[in-house]
């Protein structure tokens, strides 16, 4: 008499199956994610030129300095840190009257906001040469205090 059930042949088989089905949901899961977050910094960073262009009509030039006053919201649930574990970098040239802002995405998309150049997406994930893009000679905003690492300190929640 002949037993009934799956050969082991037949078990792998299936198991093999089911980790492509889940290795296709999964990549396809990571590529929607990543454009919701590009769409959300992008907005983001719209958002943020919106506000600091009022602070400009409304004080004749752009914010040295960033404070949650402003009524700046970004989503900080897609940003990541960048290698000075920093979420966003902002510096403020007077001399020039240009502003730069950059972030980077979890999903390692970067962007930049300049009110002369307008939004960008950019390939690189260093911050250090952000302010420099505006014309600073000094390339690390920490030491121009121009440099913002804490969500809290000027993003609202």
């Amino acid at each position: 008499m002949r037993s009934r059930g799956f050969t082991i042949v037949e078990l792998l088989i299936v198991i093999v199956v089911i980790g492509i089905l889940a290795g296709i949901t999964i990549v396809a899961y990571n590529g929607v994610q990543g454009q919701a977050q590009s769409a959300a910094a992008k907005n983001d960073l719209r958002q943020f030129a919106t506000i600091v262009e009022q602070y400009k009509v409304d004080n004749g030039r752009y914010p040295e300095t960033l404070t949650a006053n402003l009524g700046i919201k970004f989503n900080r649930d897609i940003y990541g840190l960048d290698q000075q574990n920093r979420n966003a970098r902002y510096c403020y040239n007077e001399a020039t009257g240009q502003y730069i802002i950059f972030v980077g995405t979890k999903s390692l998309k970067y962007f930049r906001y300049t009110n002369t150049g307008g939004l960008e997406e950019r390939n690189y994930a260093h911050g250090y040469a952000i302010c420099s893009q505006i014309g600073l000679t000094n390339t690390n905003p920490v030491s121009d205090g121009l440099y913002y690492g804490s969500w809290s300190s000027w993003v609202n929640p």
